[in-house]
């Protein structure tokens, strides 16, 4: 559990960088961002000195640090998942081997490390290759276990190869590709396979599902910092990031005082 909670933190800190436009930000100044980003958007968050506190173990000390399930879901949503366990699932290692291969495999939560159980690594070649498999994965750190059994399954196995002409994926009907596509359910956006024949279907936009959700208690906001409203045909509906309404495409504005007082009482 402890390289899942680094790259967690790892991931969220990147972000939140990139968000403030500072890479050379310190981790207390990106800590406090996070703790009151992550409050908007859910009422409560763990504060700044927590979030430093993770960084320092985890990240920089290289030793796990207990995170509180709360805090895993909102970091892991903030990242661009449904929740922790969608992290868990579905967050991808990507080791490029040159410009046209890429390996790209990911380990289910109940794995310890990129060691774990080997025969759950979901991997993805891109275009063919042109290297010594064997050569490769023993040369790499931490790849060299995986890499024997790797090698052993592809040889004994199928070869998944995706050409830059035919993007679609190959194999033995166990590789499944990544969700290029979304909907709103009302509430939220969730994230879809693109063939699936769901009304609504728009291109992933990783930003709104972490961070556009519609408030459906307005009577639990506290205050008028991270929330958005839209007010058509005397409705008003209240959502956690700017953006349009998905249900009537009416932009959003910032929430005001008088909004929130008139509106949420």
């Amino acid at each position: 559990m402890y390289e899942k909670r680094k790259i967690l933190v790892e991931k969220a800190f990147e972000k939140a960088k990139k968000e403030l436009k500072k890479e050379n930000a310190s981790k207390n100044y990106v800590a406090e961002y996070l703790s009151a980003h992550l409050e908007g958007l859910h009422d409560s968050a763990r504060s700044g000195k927590n979030f430093v506190r993770y960084y320092t173990d985890l990240v920089e000390k290289k030793q796990d640090r207990y995170i509180d399930e709360i805090t895993q879901d909102q970091l892991s949503k903030y990242i661009g998942y449904k929740d922790y366990e969608d992290f868990c699932n579905n967050f991808n290692f990507t080791r490029k081997i040159n410009d046209s291969t890429t390996f790209k495999f990911s380990i289910n939560d109940d794995e310890d490390s990129v060691t774990g159980k080997l025969s759950k690594i979901l991997i993805t070649v891109s275009n063919s290759p042109v290297f010594n498999l064997p050569e490769f994965f023993t040369k790499q750190s931490n790849l060299g276990i995986i890499g024997v059994v790797l090698c052993g399954s592809l040889i004994v196995g199928t070869r998944f190869i995706k050409s830059k002409e035919d993007t679609s994926q190959k194999g033995l009907g166990i590789f499944e590709s990544p969700k290029q596509c979304m909907y709103w359910n009302g509430k939220e956006y969730i994230p879809e396979h693109c063939n699936n024949t769901k009304a609504g279907l728009i291109a992933i936009d990783t930003r709104l599902v972490a961070n556009f959700k519609k408030i459906t208690r307005p009577d639990t906001i506290r205050s008028v910092k991270g929330v958005w409203y839209s007010k058509y045909q005397n409705r008003v509906e209240f959502f956690t990031a700017d953006g349009k309404n998905p249900d009537n495409q009416k932009e959003l504005h910032p929430v005001t005082e008088r909004i929130l007082e008139k509106y949420t009482q």
